[in-house]
This record gives structure tokens, sequence and C-alpha cells, in this order.
């Protein structure tokens, strides 16, 4: 049987505090340096230059006072981030005024929403699909109303989803209350399971059967809508650190989604096992009915019930409803590796679809591995327009019990031919150009800054943690840390000044990896974990000065840190900053990042046209 792995369970739900690309604020104080842009901000900068003069300096156009919105959408606020108005419970801000939270958190393009749709991750072959679970996290000041349906059918929550509790059994949870999730809490929706799985849910799911794709063909996808901004993920199988493969993924809301993608799924994978590797697989979700989705795939995809085949570099379309979706996978056969390396594949629709990336069986050693256990893996990847053209990338702390750095895996991906890459501090063997839909695996020691000539060209980058046998031993009692992980790597022109978020305590280690950019003031502002206070050992990533890393654990091994134990936590700071989550045990690990936007920061766009 494969060996447990990654997971991401119900007590790490985490809710970013919400960002903006179109209003303009105290995160456009961040420098994002020449030729980038800045970060999506919470300011509206504008100011109708008819109106009359306000202060009488005699310009004869206006010097209005610029309002914009706090980080967490719930505050109208000055300039200074100072409070003007805090919005009514049921209302969020947008542009500098309140308005219904819906409304603000759909203008935002942040994670944080109202309407998600979620299409079922395939799972390791050699099983039945097991339970599939959504964790909604209410971090807004009033309940959330939760309305579930799939295939135009409706389901009662009451029956299904459950409020997580830390110190009891799912079983004995309450049901989501028909008045709403309460603020602060976290909603479990047990969604599906086939009987035949040996991994059932602890209570009776929404449908008592599997609602995955099984190998190439059309599904249809959960449809999550709420009554105030929450944040979503999924997770396949449920169970915490004692799973079995385990994966899970942050859920972008749909007023995050885009219509031009670079496929990406993680790393087919490069240990030999029993069972093999793989199987590779990608999916595109469509919103609306009548979605036209053409593709230009870099791999022949295979055809399946419903779906017709796609060869390699020729144009191939497909039209979709809403909550339909198209799972490619490729064929999997015990011992053998099923490689459906679909990096680079463009992605066109004219409505807004999503794409999620991943491998059903990751076997991954780096020049650091000895051994290790093998894990699932997806990932729901960005529209093009909310890739970065610079990334000030953090490793994971390193699990080795002499302390000394691991070597860890990328995979990166271009979006645009002719761009040009550079690294500081330098790092060998990683590529210096990319062309369009390359796709390039590398590994590196330490954090770095990787950025392209100008943001005109955006790329993507992603980091893998290898299995749990590493060099000199493992740091953890158990001798044997973490496991297989795939995690997107968030640009810093994405970043938030603040995070809620909660950690698994099925975990024996948590540690928070931060990483602060600079303002344009030429400062780094404080960043605060509820638990700790003001963090403190920064260190420079690279000599330009703008990005500084730091991490800290919650829980190492079962002991806590002071008084930081795993549960709900919160990390806050007057500038912008990354916040990547890890938590390992015995051959199992998750991470992700503590939220973000997914705004558009650059204007590429990447046509579908066979190369």
């Amino acid at each position: 049987m494969p060996r447990r792995g990654l997971f991401l369970a119900c007590w790490f739900v985490l809710a970013a505090c919400g960002g903006s690309s179109n209003h303009g604020g105290p995160a456009s104080s961040f420098d994002g340096g020449d030729d980038q842009s800045s970060p999506p901000s919470h300011l509206d900068g504008g100011g109708a230059s008819d109106a009359p003069n306000l202060f009488g300096d005699g310009s004869g156009e206006a010097s209005l006072p610029t309002l914009g919105c706090s980080a967490d959408l719930q505050s109208v606020v000055d300039s200074n981030g100072n409070v003007v108005t805090k919005c009514p419970s049921n209302e969020g801000c947008a542009a500098g005024a309140c308005v219904p939270a819906c409304q603000a958190a759909a203008a935002d393009h942040g994670t944080v929403g109202c309407d998600f749709m979620v299409a079922t991750p395939s799972f390791f072959a050699g099983y039945g699909a097991p339970c599939f679970s959504v964790f909604v996290a209410n971090d807004w000041t009033e309940a959330a109303t939760i309305q579930v349906s799939r295939g135009g059918t409706s389901y009662d929550v009451t029956s299904f989803g459950r409020v997580a509790q830390a110190s009891t059994a799912p079983a004995s949870w309450a049901p989501v209350p028909t008045t709403g999730l309460p603020p602060g809490e976290v909603a479990v929706l047990f969604l599906s399971a086939d009987p035949s799985s040996p991994y059932q849910c602890p209570v009776t799911p929404a449908i008592a059967t599997g609602s995955a794709v099984v190998g190439t063909g059309m599904g249809q996808a959960w449809h999550i809508q709420t009554g105030i901004p929450v944040t979503n993920y999924d997770e396949l199988p449920y169970g915490g650190a004692p799973s079995v493969l385990p994966s899970a993924e942050l859920i972008f809301p749909t007023s995050a989604w885009g219509t031009n993608y670079i496929a990406v799924v993680p790393q087919v994978g490069n240990r030999s096992n029993t069972y093999g590797n793989g199987p590779q697989w990608g999916q595109v979700l469509a919103l609306e009915d009548n979605t036209t989705v053409s593709i230009v795939p870099t791999v022949a995809l295979p055809s399946g019930t419903g779906v017709a085949g796609a060869p390699a570099n020729v144009l191939a379309t497909y039209t979709l409803g809403a909550g339909d979706y198209i799972q490619w996978q490729a064929a999997w056969t015990q011992g053998a590796t099923a490689s459906l390396e679909m990096e680079g594949t463009v992605i066109s629709s004219n409505l807004p679809v999503a794409f999620m990336g991943g491998n059903g069986y990751l076997c991954y050693d780096s020049s650091t591995t000895t051994s290790g256990g093998c894990d699932s893996a997806h990932q729901q990847i960005p529209p093009v327009s909310a890739l970065g053209s610079e990334y000030a990338v953090p490793p994971f702390t390193t699990r080795r019990m002499d302390l000394q750095p691991e070597s860890i895996p990328y995979r990166i991906v271009g979006a645009v031919t002719g761009t040009t890459l550079t690294y500081d501090p330098p790092v060998a063997g990683a590529p210096t150009s990319l062309i369009q839909g390359e796709k390039v695996d590398f590994e590196a020691t330490g954090a770095f800054v990787v950025k392209s000539q100008d943001n005109s060209h955006p790329f993507y980058i992603g980091q893998t943690m290898t299995g749990c046998g590493v060099e000199s031993g493992s740091r953890s009692s158990d001798g044997c840390d973490g496991d297989e992980e795939f995690v997107n790597i968030v640009p810093p022109a994405q970043y938030l000044p603040g995070y809620v978020f909660f950690t698994d305590p099925s975990y024996e280690t948590t540690n928070l990896v931060f990483v602060r950019a600079v303002t344009k003031a030429g400062a780094f502002e404080d960043v605060s974990l509820d638990c700790v206070g003001t963090l403190t050992g920064w260190t420079a990533i690279g000599t330009g000065g703008k990005y500084e890393i730091t991490n800290v654990d919650v829980v190492r091994d079962n002991t806590p840190n002071g008084k930081c134990t795993n549960g709900p936590h919160s990390a806050t700071s007057k500038g912008p900053f990354g916040l990547m989550v890890w938590g390992t045990a015995l051959a199992a690990s998750y991470a992700y990042p503590a939220g973000g936007n997914v705004a558009a920061i650059n204007s590429v766009i990447v046509p579908p046209t066979p190369q």
C-alpha cells in the first residue's frame, strides 16, 4: 500500500485578509522595483478633475482626500491607513466606500469570496474515490450562510456540514446552523465518497458515491455560495496527518478566475517504486454556460468519455456548460510512469475558467534526499494576468539533523518567448532564459530572488518538498519528517499586510516562513505573529536590499514554541509580506501560502496559437 503523506486538514484552514488590484493604498508603499508592477493595493488614487477645490489652493483642480480600504476589507481608511468609516457587518469596502460584502470581495480579486466552484481532484488510480471534503473559513464579522449544489441539484448543508472543533471527533461536531457559519469558525463540508473506498467520511456525505472523474472525461463541479466572504480549501481524502496520500488546495473564488492560462502540473516523480509515478492530470472548469475553451497542448492530450483527444501543438476547441469540467489524465499501470507533462499548454476562453493540475502519486528526490514515501498533490494555478515577473523564493526550513540547508526542487514555466532571468544570489543549473510554455526543473539551496527583464515577461514558479529521508538524518524524533508536496510561490506583487490562518494539530511540527518587502521609504516594516509578537532573525535575500526572510516554529516535534500552539493564528504588518505555512510529520507534509491576491498585475495575453 502506498505510504501516507501530504495532508491539509481542517485545522489549518486559512482566511487571507484581502487585497485589491484597483484600490491603491498602504500596500502601494511596496517598492516593486524597476519594470515591476506595484502590488495590488487598497486605495483609489483618483479624484474628479472637474470637482471644486475643497482646500482653496487656487489650482482649480480637486484636492480630494484619498480614501481606500483596510486589509480585511471591513473599513474605509485614509491614505495613512486610519479608519474613516467602519462598514456594517453585512458590508465591505471597495474603492473607498462601503458596499455589500460579497460585492466588495468580488471587486478585490483576492482569495476571499462568496462564490466558489471546485472540481473533485483525481485520486491515486489504485483506490476508489475516498472522502472528498471542502473547508469553509469565516473570518468576517457575521454568520455566513452556505449553499451547496452540483449539476443543478441542491443539498442540505446541515446534513453533511459540520462546525470543526479541535478537541472532539468529527462525528460529534455540531451541524452547520441554518442561520449560517458563525464568525471565526470553520465548517467542513463532507461532499462525496465511493462506498468501495477504505477512506470514508466520518459523517454521511452529500452524495454516497465518488464525484471524481476516472481517467480522462467530463465531470460536474461542486458550487459553494455564501452570504458573507469566506475562504475555501479542499482536501482529498479527509483525515489528518495519519491519512493516506492526502492532498489539498486553496480554492480561488470565481471572481479571481481568468480567461488565459499557462498550464502547470506537479512533477512526474524521479524515484522508482512498486506503484510507479503518477498519473499526472489537468482540469479546466467553466463558470458559465456556452464557455468556449481553446487549447494548444504541449503534449498530446488523451481522449475519454465525452472528450475528444487533442494532438500536440494543434488548436483544439471545447464547449462547456456552467460547472462542467474536462479532466485529461495519463493512463496508469502499476509500476510504470504515467506522464502527462502538459506544462506550458496555452488555454484561452471566452468566459472565465479555472485550471487545476495534479499528480496521483508523486515520488521525488533531490541531491540531499536519501529516501522517502510518496504523496499525491494538486494545485489551482493562477491565470497569466496574476503571474509575477519577480519572485522572492523562500525555502522551507531544513529537516536535516545537522541543520544544513536542503537542496529543494523548483519548477519554472515561461509565459512569453524571449524571457530572460536573473538570480540573486546566482543559482547553479537554473535557466537564464525561457520561451513560451517552456518548463525547467532545477534545485536550489537557500532563498533567492528570480526576476525577468520586465513586467511584460511574467512566469510561474512552484516549489517541491521531497521524501522524508534526508542527509545527516532527520531532526525529528520520528526519523522521517515530511514527504512530497508541491506548492505555488506567490509573487511579492500579490503580498498582503495581514493574514488569518489555522495550523493542523495532527502534525508534529509547524513552521512559518515569512518574506517581507522593503517599502518605498526604504525601510522594512515589523511583522508580528500573534503568539510571538514582533518577529526577529531577519536575513537578506540576495544583495538587492529588497527582501528579507525569517522563520518561526509554532510547534517543533510536538513541543510548543512558548505560547504558540497549533490552531488559529494571525500575522500582521504595516507593509506587505508573504507567508508560507509548513506542517510536517512522519512521512507526511502540507504547505500553503497564507493567501494573497490573484489580481491582474500584468497585461500579457498568450494567444492559443500553434508554435
